[in-house]
């Protein structure tokens, strides 16, 4: 008798611990479902704005441009040095694009960042949405530091920056990101005059060389100078911790 009962109990336990993940599970799956649809129509509305938009021409300039920046150690790109040198190393997905056409010298896009996994730093940033911004992006030729040729200044363009091509919405990335600290007032009232502030804003440290893109089921760095047979046989470490992201 005293065995039914006992059965009984923990039958009971499992049952009620089964009926609390149920809805907790379900939640996910509802706040998953919503974000695709989220990303799906910002992806339709990007596209809308890049449609018949004038791609500015670098092609003369290009090769000087795709680069591994000056001073990069290979030999100290490691996870460990990654996660000791960002005050977070996360995992996301890309929800939104959003142009800052307006934003002097250097375009600048305003991305918003679901983040699904902190891989170092302060956890309480998994499961919240972020913004951050990628370099390049919509702006028009009187915001910029030299005319390129642009007959009409007030038309919008596109501006795209060779080391950091930019990630399409709905991408899987890795980057190392900061707390935003404002260099100067200038800066913080340009940057908040695109929502941009303390509160919700992180930098990206060194999006030239940590910063990840999914391509295709797999990581890759997002500055296309590292990928080619001559930079994958010079800068052997910043591949084993590519590899080592995708077999996570």
């Amino acid at each position: 008798m005293k065995l039914k009962v006992l059965f009984v109990m923990i039958m009971s336990v499992f049952l009620m611990s089964g009926c609390q993940n149920k809805p907790s599970t379900h939640n996910q799956r509802v706040k998953t479902e919503q974000r695709n649809n989220t990303i799906k129509i910002n992806q339709k509305n990007w596209n809308k704005k890049l449609k018949d938009v004038k791609v500015l021409d670098q092609n003369e300039y290009k090769n000087a441009f795709i680069k591994i920046p000056k001073g990069y150690d290979d030999t100290a790109t490691t996870l460990k040095s990654l996660e000791n040198g960002n005050q977070y190393l996360i995992e996301g997905q890309l929800i939104n694009l959003t142009s800052m056409i307006s934003r002097p010298i250097a375009p600048e896009t305003k991305a918003t960042i679901y983040v699904s996994k902190v891989i170092s730093g302060d956890k309480s940033l998994q499961g919240k949405t972020i913004k951050t911004v990628f370099a390049g992006g919509l702006t028009k030729g009187k915001y910029l530091y030299g005319d390129y040729g642009i007959k009409n200044s007030q038309k919008t363009i596109y501006y795209p920056s060779a080391t950091f091509p930019m990630p399409k919405i709905g991408s899987q990335l890795i980057m190392g990101i900061g707390n935003y600290h404002p260099e100067n007032n200038q800066q913080q009232k340009m940057y908040q005059k695109f929502n941009l502030n303390t509160g919700n804003f992180y930098t990206i440290n060194n999006p030239e060389t940590t910063f990840w893109v999914k391509v295709n089921g797999n990581y890759q760095i997002n500055n296309p100078a590292f990928n080619n047979s001559a930079a994958k046989h010079n800068f052997k470490n910043i591949y084993k911790l590519t590899d080592k992201f995708n077999q996570k």
